[in-house]
């Protein structure tokens, strides 16, 4: 069973951080620190835990502007994709941005996962862009009800 929780210790954290590096730095060879941006000190934290109390998925939202919410980092451990997980995590933020009372949620989302959020609603409304010099972001946007 998957638990959505928020890290507050500084283990949580670690944790936290470490499947972010593992899932969205390492395999590309970037350095550790890459995996954490700007962003934050101002953000939401969200994990999902199994019941071994492994950290198997994480996100962040934070408010991008005015009503307008920002997903960002998303990652689930790779022994653990196609299980919902992200899925999960996407309807977590999603709820919490409405609880914010945003209009919508965006993402920068790597082009390789767009099918991903265009399964959850979401559409590409901006041009690819290179990101960390080898990984391609598209602007995905999803309006929220």
């Amino acid at each position: 069973m998957i638990t959505i929780k928020t890290p507050v210790t500084r283990d949580d954290f670690k944790a936290y951080y470490a499947l972010r590096y593992k899932v969205l730095r390492e395999p590309w060879g970037h350095p550790k620190g890459t995996e954490k941006d700007d962003y934050e000190p101002i953000s939401e934290h969200f994990m999902a835990v199994n019941e071994k109390g492994e950290v198997v998925g994480v996100v962040k939202l934070y408010e991008k502007s005015e009503g307008v919410g920002h997903v960002s980092h998303l990652a689930v451990s790779p022994d653990h994709q196609h299980k919902g997980i992200g899925k999960l995590l996407v309807q977590t933020v999603e709820a919490r941005a409405r609880e914010h009372g945003f209009h919508s949620v965006g993402t920068m989302a790597r082009v390789t996962a767009t099918a991903f959020f265009e399964k959850h609603g979401y559409r590409v409304t901006g041009m690819p862009s290179v990101h960390l010099g080898t990984t391609h972001l598209v602007w995905m946007e999803k309006e929220l009800s």
